[in-house]
């Protein structure tokens, strides 16, 4: 039986971090038709392969790249991923470089110290035209997107490579609010983002006497010889805390806001609109880094002030519900139900029931 052709054997070329082929060779204990099928299509990325190493030793790039990214859809494989690097190097493809040569050193395995010394080379030439952001979402299992493309689910466990511009990075989860940032990359800059994805509330409740807020949380009894004054005062002193850890929220959002607009204003007025960018990026970069932690910390202050009102709102309209419920002359079966409806533009208080 003839021996299928060595993919090493195929790299000539310089370029090449060629190792074993093994993405050929598959699990003896496999069914006979799954065989056959996973050999098929390694028998094609191989295939796919080699014309991306016959067109590269002869500078074909653009056709090396086709054959290597063609190779690659059908087999991920770090022998692949090195070669389709180097031909986007080639194109100056500077991102999707990035992106298979760190999986080539992800997956490579550590003996092979040459292969991975070039990628590395390789790597340093492509990183200088991209920004390297590190995407932290909680919780795992969210789906990550950029620019509305899907690039994996939390936790990423490589950067994402970003060309220099304004970019939308959003995550998602069945039963989560969606999150996004926006995202300005800046050639040669590593940053991070972190998104945490906040569950929404069910509505929960049902028959029987008092008021229901939300899933968990106990009805207030209702009492025929009317509401009770403890009950009364605590709703009212709960609301009122609402509100006013609500007003601290806001205050601070109010203050750092205002710190950033004020470095903001220094430094346009200073060096013009691109104060954070390139060479001037260099130099402001401490008023930057502060600029953008001001910016992050106001939202996520106006964020909890929300939460503090809305708080403060469902606190006081179960008080006012209990109230009326409790009245004497009330019916025997009322009821009344109340959750919060939440959503990331807003949100309010939905209540039903019967008196």
């Amino acid at each position: 039986m003839r021996k299928k052709p060595s993919l090493l054997g195929m790299a000539g070329v310089a370029f090449a971090l060629l190792a074993s082929p093994a993405f050929a060779q598959q699990p003896a204990s496999r069914a006979p038709a799954a065989d056959s099928e996973s050999d098929a299509l390694t028998d094609k990325a191989r295939q796919l392969f080699e014309e991306g190493v016959k067109a590269a030793n002869a500078s074909r790039w653009s056709d090396a790249h086709a054959s290597f990214l063609a190779a690659w859809r059908l087999k991920e494989h770090y022998q692949i991923a090195s070669n389709l690097g180097v031909a986007e190097l080639k194109l100056g493809k500077y991102r999707e470089a990035a992106e298979h040569l760190t999986w080539y050193l992800r997956e490579a395995p550590e003996t092979k110290v040459e292969q991975r010394r070039r990628a590395e080379t390789w790597l340093k030439e492509a990183l200088p035209k991209v920004a390297s952001v590190t995407v932290q979402v909680e919780p795992a299992g969210a789906e990550v997107t950029v620019d509305g493309a899907l690039v994996g689910k939390a936790p990423l466990t490589l950067p994402v490579f970003l060309d220099p511009g304004q970019h939308e990075i959003r995550a998602r989860l069945e039963g989560h609010v969606p999150e996004k940032r926006a995202v300005t990359a800046r050639a040669g800059q590593a940053e991070t983002v972190s998104l945490r994805l906040v569950a929404r509330t069910a509505a929960a409740g049902g028959p029987g006497n008092g008021v229901a807020i939300g899933p968990g949380t106990p009805a207030m009894p209702r009492e025929t010889g009317g509401p009770s004054k403890p009950v009364l005062y605590t709703g009212m002193a709960m609301a009122g805390v609402a509100a006013g850890v609500g007003a601290v929220f806001g205050i601070m959002s109010l203050s750092k806001d205002g710190d950033a607009d004020d470095i903001y204003s220094r430094l346009k007025e200073r060096d013009g609109a691109y104060f954070c960018a390139g060479e001037l990026g260099v130099m402001n970069a401490a008023d930057c880094k502060t600029l953008r932690s001001n910016r992050e910390d106001a939202w996520l202050y106006t964020k909890a002030a929300w939460g503090g009102f809305g708080g403060a709102a469902v606190l006081g309209a179960a008080t006012l519900v209990y109230y009326w419920t409790a009245l004497p002359g009330a019916e025997s079966k009322a009821h009344v139900q109340m959750f919060p409806n939440l959503a990331a533009g807003g949100g309010g208080i939905v209540v039903s029931g019967a008196w």
